[in-house]
């Protein structure tokens, strides 16, 4: 009989959230080696969507409560606002619905999820369940469904909940902060063990929780992109092509995120900052423009707002260099965006602003990606070795392809298929009667 693997996603494809990503590449995996997958999630589906490589019938696509929804999108804007630190914008509901709605803006999802699920599976059991976060509300979904079929759990944490970088920023209470670390060091009571993106990380879930953690990071799509048709420049042309573009996708955080030292870099170039272009693409949470206005340097900066996955991959692909900004802090040694393999995907070089040490610093420089810099000197020389390599030889040349070797997604999956299958098989050596 064929593995029975059910997977639990809050967000799946056809999302275009970088959350999305692990879950369903995960299902098209252990579809390909014969898997029988089951997918629970709350996003609805689209006609027009790329499939997710596995049959929209094997799907469960249950919404959330409407009932609460206006109430979730209330304290949604109020942590949006919150993270750029306009706190005067926050109104009351949000203030208390981000306190009370516990352990997020999501848990109108696992009643609904649960229930629905349990009517509809028409006797299909999994062997083993794996549920990936955040929200942290899906890992209550996944514990409930597993005591109720009696079958183990994964948790797999894309992000730390608790114990995690981002925890604070949505401007949480202590008092609130202790509700949900002891709801998660419940919850993880019940998994048979976690999953987590780096060595660090999976050390601070053993050292906080006592619970078995294996590292499975991302990793590189092989799947070629599929282009998109946007007439005209995808940002304004620069006076000529020794002109140097980088480029930043997805979301910035005020202190942590933080693309100042670029842009301090550009405005120490002097009359050569007119030959550089610094192209944002994402959330416009303010946090571009404030930087950009620091350093004044706003004929140097284009600001596209949030764009589409494919005109995002479109602006990487072009770009002379891409920009990954990160939290200067040995707190994010841990950290490895998904993001960052997209951009060994393009094949561009990467400028990484951030801490000096840490996962994604080690391969940038072990593998010749780029430059890992924080001080706007510093940032400001490597931008001037590259326009001179620029008008030395026209272009910046593009990473070899060896540089991605043994980073591709399948490299990891195979070994995420053998930790849930060793969770599945433990499970059963416990429930065999003794003879």
């Amino acid at each position: 009989m064929r593995p029975r693997l059910l997977i639990i996603a809050y967000v799946f494809p056809p999302s275009e959230s970088v959350g999305a990503r692990r879950p369903g590449e995960l299902a098209r995996f252990a579809v390909e080696r014969q898997w029988d997958v089951r997918v629970l999630t709350a996003t609805s589906a689209a006609p027009d969507a790329l499939g997710a490589g596995i049959p929209e019938g094997g799907i469960f696509r249950i919404a959330p409560v409407p009932r609460t929804a206006q109430l979730v999108s209330s304290v949604r804007r109020a942590e949006a606002q919150s993270r750029v630190g306009r706190r005067h914008l926050l109104t009351t509901l949000g203030t208390i619905g981000r306190e009370i709605l516990i352990p997020d803006a999501c848990v109108n999802w696992v009643v609904p999820a649960v229930r629905q699920f349990m009517r509809t599976r028409d006797g299909w059991r999994p062997d083993v369940i794996v549920v990936t976060g955040p929200p942290a509300s899906a890992y209550l979904v996944a514990a409930r469904v597993a005591r109720r079929l009696d079958v183990p759990w994964v948790a797999d944490y894309r992000d730390l909940w608790t114990v995690g970088n981002d925890y604070w920023p949505y401007g949480r209470s202590w008092w609130r902060r202790g509700i949900d670390h002891g709801l998660e060091r419940r919850l993880l009571r019940s998994a048979a063990c976690c999953v987590t993106i780096s060595e660090p990380l999976a050390e601070i879930m053993r050292t906080t929780f006592g619970i078995d953690t294996k590292t499975v990071m991302n990793g590189i799509d092989r799947q070629p992109m599929p282009t998109v048709d946007v007439p005209g420049p995808t940002w304004p042309a620069g006076p000529g092509s020794s002109t140097l573009t980088l480029a930043h996708t997805g979301r910035l955080n005020p202190g942590k995120r933080d693309p100042s030292p670029l842009l301090d870099a550009v405005s120490l170039l002097g009359p050569e900052a007119r030959r550089v272009t610094v192209v944002f693409a994402g959330e416009d949470n303010g946090v571009a423009r404030a930087a950009t206005e620091r350093a004044g340097v706003a004929e140097s900066v284009t600001n596209l707002g949030e764009v589409s996955a494919e005109k995002s991959w479109r602006v990487q692909v072009e770009a002379d260099v891409l920009v990954l900004v990160m939290w200067n802090d040995p707190r994010d040694a841990g950290t490895v965006p998904g993001k960052f393999f997209d951009y060994l995907r393009a094949r561009r070089p990467i400028l990484m602003i951030g801490h000096p040490n840490g996962i994604v610093a080690d391969i940038i420089r072990s593998r010749d990606a780029g430059a890992v810099l924080d001080d706007p000197r510093e940032i400001a020389d490597q931008l001037r070795r590259w326009l001179a390599e620029k008008d030395r030889v026209g272009r910046i040349p593009d990473l070899p392809a060896s540089a991605l070797d043994g980073l591709y997604r399948d490299d990891q999956l195979e070994a995420f298929l053998e930790i849930l299958s060793d969770a599945a098989a433990a499970h059963r050596s416990r429930r065999r009667p003794v003879r």
